[in-house]
């Protein structure tokens, strides 16, 4: 096997990428589409049209029949329902969904802070953590979490079944269910579906990252035009495919990814629990990712953009006038506090907010406020991180919207760390996986990895 095709499923694009054992990127194709905003609070997208995404993507590829094999990196949380055909029941719940907090609330009065915390390693957070929104369809859709045979997974159990015909999800997925032991790295904690009374057979088996699911079917492969049979390799999510790619996988190593959402990532060789940080296991055993997020961080800027500057295509925007306000020296009175779309490490519902506002601010400040909270809420993770654990110097920092403005504008403020400039690494993580997994099968004499 030379090539192995990497899908990544973001929350705004899929990119389908062909690459070669060295790691080359050799082609890739991007199709696009927009989550749903269907109230302040509701932010989904039907199945279907990653699905769609993925199959136009796949057939644009000019070298598709010449893959070996196929590997995964997806978003998460990414929550919906199926039936045991795997048919879509739902849309997909999206991590910027936040409807479910009274069901967050009752699920922490149930289990108890200490016990999600050292054992799945977070709190419920409405719609970060996706136990919420399985409780939310049980209470509002009964007749989809009653239905024999649903199963509840996230866009990879999705994906999975359509190709393989299997249902799983990995370990750096579970991680985000609230229901797996993030901590153990072991599989879903018995006591906490007990407690919060979900049952066992509602969820997908937990597989490694570089598990060898099966081969690909005859139906997908006539639809895209990949060879009929070859392997399909589970991957992990984007954001874990992303430190893998940028070669974070020992401890102390830091990488900030910057998408639609803003990620400061810390690999550790023991789990660290707290109430500032997201927990979820890295796709190799022994590792584990602490990750200090803002939902809506890209996603803040592109809302600005739609609201303020409306006059600007958006090349212009990100291309010409961002990186001015960012390269310029002056500083902003302003202030913004980065919950767009509320706080992924509170249950507590918050908003975003701009203060000390003058009659002299003007639009660039808005912007560059913007920017400076980002960052502000990120360094005060690191600084909390330095307190417990040794970290690198190096920031790897990577993701479409790692531009070179960006990074320069991020140098200038965390003066205590180098920022190296990668660009997007989760298809090359997701690629470095499906080598993996390939060859640990063949030494295997062909067994899967359960």
């Amino acid at each position: 096997m030379n090539y192995i095709l990497a899908v990544d499923t973001g929350t705004q694009s899929t990119k389908a990428s062909i690459l070669d054992r060295d790691l080359n990127l050799l082609e890739t194709s991007r199709v696009s589409y927009t989550p749903e905003v269907k109230s302040k609070n509701r932010v989904e997208i039907k199945a279907d049209v990653l699905w769609d995404a993925f199959l136009k993507a796949c057939t644009s590829l000019k070298m598709r029949s010449e893959v070996g094999a196929l590997s995964f990196a997806t978003p998460c949380p990414s929550l919906l329902a199926m039936d045991s055909e795997g048919n879509p029941l739902t849309p997909i719940i999206l991590h910027l969904d936040r409807r479910s907090h009274r069901q967050a609330v009752w699920a922490l009065n149930r289990v108890g802070e200490d016990k999600f915390l050292h054992s799945a390693g977070n709190l419920p957070i409405p719609g970060g953590i996706s136990l919420t929104s399985i409780l939310w369809i049980k209470e509002n859709r009964p007749d989809i979490y009653g239905r024999n045979g649903s199963v509840f997974g996230h866009i990879v159990t999705f994906f999975m079944k359509r190709l393989t015909g299997r249902f799983v999800m990995d370990p750096s997925n579970a991680s985000f269910t609230g229901l797996y032991d993030t901590v153990g790295y072991g599989d879903w904690d018995e006591e906490i579906l007990e407690r919060l009374e979900i049952g066992r057979e509602k969820l997908p088996q937990v597989v490694m990252s570089t598990t060898v699911l099966g081969k690909l079917n005859e139906q997908v492969a006539r639809s895209t035009g990949l060879p009929e049979g070859i392997p399909v390799v589970v991957g992990a999510n984007d954001t874990t495919c992303a430190a893998i790619g940028a070669g974070v996988t020992e401890p102390g190593q830091l990488m900030n990814t910057s998408g639609t959402v803003e990620i400061m990532v810390l690999c550790l060789d023991r789990p660290l629990v707290g109430k500032n940080h997201l927990l979820r296991t890295h796709a190799y055993p022994n590792r584990w990712l602490a990750m200090r997020t803002v939902g809506a961080g890209g996603a803040s800027l592109e809302w600005f953009r739609n609201s303020f500057c409306k006059e600007m295509t958006r090349e212009t925007f990100y291309d010409e006038y961002l990186p001015t306000v960012l390269d310029a020296s002056k500083s902003s009175q302003a202030r913004f506090h980065p919950f767009l779309s509320g706080d992924r490490h509170r249950i507590r519902q918050r908003a975003g907010s701009f203060t000390q506002l003058t009659l002299n601010t003007t639009r660039e400040d808005f912007l560059r406020a913007m920017a400076d909270g980002i960052l502000s809420f990120q360094a005060k993770g690191l600084h909390e991180w330095r307190k417990k654990v040794p970290l690198d110097d190096t920031i790897r920092h990577v993701g479409g919207g790692a531009s070179a403005a960006y990074t320069r504008f991020k140098q200038k403020y965390l003066k205590k760390y180098r920022f190296v400039q990668m660009g997007e690494t989760a298809v090359i993580g997701a690629a470095k996986l499906g080598f993996e997994a390939i060859a640990g099968e063949r030494s295997d004499a062909g067994t899967l990895h359960n």
